[in-house]
């Protein structure tokens, strides 16, 4: 175990240690596993220290790990095309490196699998997820889905992940041709989805389910299908959007467990409720969520020129309730930063904790709890493609994300 030396010393010993470390503690409870003895491997936690533990309360929602940003979808929707960085894995023991600092402190309720990229691609997903649970970190994936199927589920519960959020986002054939899939049909897609939460269904402690899908009501600009950038309809209505979950729950109602007459009636209930210009998350089977996600910019990625008109007014849940690592090891405020220009440093070269206490990320977090954009690329996510844009967009992450957001983000 790492002796706690304070944010001057980063030196070759932290970084060897970093390295080492993971490979030692996964002999160790591989040991344990065998003995049938494992509970956890890591001492009582610590507190996060220095001047970002005082700001921020801990445990944070959720840290993002990118353990890959290669992705077998194309999805026109998708920033991918903007990103700079280059196509990698991130190699298993640092990936071990990093839960093993997230466990310590107990940082996060969980850590999700998601940034860009498909998780399951990385060659010891599996592997990772194992040491994750021995460590009694809870983990969830966010997947496209291709990779789901029956033998998919029966694999992730020997690794017990706590959620899964698939990516359904384009409902029926017509929407799933933006996501540019070179080998799969939409049928398959359809049936490998249902396979799995069918099989996961059956298991004594399923893991929480949650299918999104894209809510274009909000006309966004963002690439087409050919793509020219314009906007896109996926859910366009509140009409369309109980059409597609009705459609989405009786197919589900069909693999899971007998609902009674009831259950079934209270869910057609919900649904009858929903509204496409909020976020709205229905329960349409024990553990399985339906949510809506409005198509977003990933912070004005598309907007023509690079022209934004920036906002230094506005809030944002980044840095308080989550952060995001990418492959590379950089830390960045948030998993909305696709292309890594909030990195404040790199967690293969210093601890999280250090990284936390630089004075950038002290000013960014105190920025957002004064409501205050402090850094640049915040201030282009914020902003918008004219003032008018830009003056709504500051003013909705305020009263949205701030205040409303237990409205917005609601279970029906």
């Amino acid at each position: 175990m790492r002796v706690e030396k304070g944010f001057a010393q980063r030196d070759q010993q932290y970084i060897l240690e970093r390295k080492y470390r993971p490979l030692q503690l996964l002999k160790n409870t591989k040991r344990l596993i065998h003995k049938n003895m494992l509970t956890e491997v890591l001492p009582a936690t610590k507190n996060f220290p220095g001047r970002f533990g005082e700001l921020v309360q801990f445990p944070l929602q959720r840290i993002h790990i990118e353990l890959t940003n290669v992705c077998n979808f194309d999805c026109t929707f998708c920033p991918k095309q903007e990103m700079t960085r280059h196509y990698e894995y991130m190699e298993f023991e640092k990936v071990c490196g990093i839960i093993d600092e997230i466990a310590e402190y107990k940082m996060a309720e969980k850590i999700t699998f998601h940034v860009m990229g498909e998780p399951f691609m990385h060659p010891r997903f599996f592997e990772i997820l194992e040491y994750a649970a021995q460590l009694g970190v809870k983990t969830g994936i966010t997947t496209n889905g291709t990779y789901l199927d029956e033998e998919m589920g029966i694999k992730l519960e020997k690794v017990t992940a706590s959620q899964v959020n698939i990516s359904l986002q384009t409902p029926d054939e017509e929407s799933f041709k933006t996501r540019k899939s070179r080998r799969m049909k939409f049928d398959e897609y359809h049936n490998r989805i249902l396979a799995f939460i069918g099989t996961c269904l059956k298991q004594e402690k399923p893991p929480k389910i949650k299918v999104h899908f894209l809510n274009t009501s909000i006309k966004t600009e963002v690439p087409g299908e050919d793509w020219s950038v314009g906007t896109m309809s996926v859910i366009n209505n509140t009409k369309e959007l109980r059409k597609t979950f009705r459609y989405w729950a009786n197919e589900v109602h069909k693999i899971c467990p007998p609902l009674s007459e009831e259950q079934k009636a209270a869910v057609e209930k919900k649904i009858n409720k929903l509204s496409s210009f909020k976020w709205n998350v229905v329960e349409v089977a024990p553990n399985i969520f339906f949510e809506t996600y409005i198509l977003n910019t990933w912070g004005n990625a598309f907007a023509e020129g690079g022209n934004v008109v920036p906002s230094k007014i506005g809030y944002c849940s980044a840095l308080s309730d989550h952060f995001a690592i990418l492959v590379s090891g950089d830390l960045i405020y948030c998993c909305v930063d696709f292309d890594g220009k909030t990195a404040a440093g790199n967690v293969f070269e210093k601890p999280i904790t250090e990284i936390m206490n630089t004075q950038p990320v002290i000013d960014a977090g105190e920025g957002f709890q004064n409501l205050r954009v402090v850094h640049p690329h915040c201030q282009k996510c914020l902003g918008g493609s004219t003032w008018f844009k830009s003056v709504i967009n500051r003013l909705g992450s305020i009263i949205i994300w701030k205040y409303l957001k237990n409205f917005f983000y609601k279970k029906s």
